[in-house]
């Protein structure tokens, strides 16, 4: 195989990066913004150049920059972090942490890769950005828009506050201004919420997906994007993430996006999903080995009674959806979060699973060491691409470079 030299942007652990390196892809180059989750990579990827820090500083890029002055690059990998994209909470177009695409792109452009795989939440695909050089009246528009919509998310903020100290108060007056400053909380809300509603966005937005795609046109690259789910190919997982593939236009490769393996219901000859049972019953009764990730959390017994009261496919708390919920075990798992340690909980143990267990339904192989605190190593699974498919996404980028 020809040599390939990759660069891994917000590469966390290391799970996109993973695949590329089992097809033989040499990861030549490496950025994560935190010094602890790296240190799971440099463990995993030997020979790697890592360069810890934030991309958004030109020092940090400049680094990046010299990792290639005398090698060429032919494959950048990267998923931009997410949070301002997220389904859950209001998804600010205008938060920092949602433009780092931006940076993304700046890489491509100045090392010109031959091709380029971006990942990223289903979320992207319904948020809106400006459009680029807003200028004049849409800008005006555009401002104005979102000083109102800024006045509503403090409002709403205060009024959150409010409620969770409501409980605190003690007198009668108290009571009394509480119900009083509530109603013109909301009435103040709901004004802000009709004018926001007058205005017509599309003269000022433009999805998130498609100002990446158009932003990668002008730097000469022809893109494409897919949502796909990890569960498709072979990983105990439904997680669906969208991909974007991006090719320089003067190679005139083509773009394609890699084929299921898997099918929920095994049909047209593809496999069954694998479930979470046949991903994880292997290490429930194993004692606790911290150097192999199976560690073991310590659970309040009262925290144990409600576990035993939560029926598989339910949450042990009522509020939240996710965190702490009990999988189903002959099925793929959903989404692999951090949650603030709120994890799945066994399908059979009373107790929550534990990284390695996690690292299972992510598709890394048990020869993947996972370095850090508990917290730190479920930080790390609840962001990273699962393995199953970064790797079907490597094999498919192989086939593409020898066309």
């Amino acid at each position: 195989m020809t040599q390939y030299n990759v660069l891994e942007l917000f590469g966390g652990c290391g799970g996109l990066g993973w695949g590329f390196k089992k097809e033989g892809f040499t990861i030549s180059a490496y950025n994560e913004l935190n010094p602890k989750i790296s240190t799971t990579y440099k463990e995993n990827f030997k020979g790697t150049k890592c360069i810890i820090g934030d991309i958004t500083n030109p020092t940090i890029k400049q680094q990046i920059y010299d990792c290639f002055e005398s090698l060429k690059c032919n494959i950048i990998l990267g998923g931009p972090p997410c949070v301002a994209y997220s389904m859950s909470g209001h998804r600010n177009s205008r938060d920092p942490r949602g433009q780092l695409f931006r940076d993304y792109i700046a890489m491509v452009d100045k090392l010109q890769p031959n091709i380029f795989v971006m990942e990223n939440v289903p979320g992207i695909q319904s948020i809106q950005h400006d459009r680029e050089g807003l200028v004049g009246e849409a800008k005006q528009t555009a401002d104005a828009f979102y000083k109102l919509e800024s006045n509503k998310i403090e409002l709403e903020a205060a009024k959150k506050r409010m409620s969770v100290e409501k409980g605190k108060m003690d007198t009668d007056e108290d009571n009394i201004y509480d119900e009083v400053k509530d109603k013109e909380q909301r009435f103040a809300i709901g004004k802000l919420k009709k004018e926001i509603k007058k205005f017509d966005v599309s003269s000022f937005r433009i999805s998130v997906d498609q100002k990446i795609i158009d932003t990668f046109k002008t730097k000469g690259y022809r893109v494409q994007s897919r949502l796909l789910n990890s569960a498709d190919y072979g990983v105990p997982q439904r997680r669906k993430r969208i991909i974007f593939i991006g090719v320089r236009e003067d190679t005139k490769l083509n773009i394609a996006f890699p084929i299921a393996t898997h099918h929920k219901d095994g049909e047209n000859g593809l496999k069954k999903w694998v479930t979470v049972r046949e991903a994880i019953d292997d290490l429930k009764d194993l004692p606790e080995d911290k150097a192999f990730a199976h560690i073991l959390s310590k659970h309040q017994p009262s925290f144990v009674e409600k576990i035993k009261n939560t029926p598989i496919g339910k949450g042990v708390y009522k509020k939240y959806s996710e965190a702490f919920f009990r999988c189903r075990p002959d099925e793929p798992s959903g989404t692999v979060k951090e949650n603030h340690g709120g994890v799945f909980v066994h399908y059979e143990k009373n107790r929550v699973m534990t990284p390695r267990e996690l690292a299972r339904l992510q598709g890394f192989p048990d020869d993947f060491i996972f370095k850090g605190t508990k917290s730190c190593m479920l930080v790390q699974l609840g962001n990273a691409v699962p393995c199953g498919l970064s790797h079907a996404l490597a094999r498919n980028v192989k086939t593409l470079l020898a066309e």
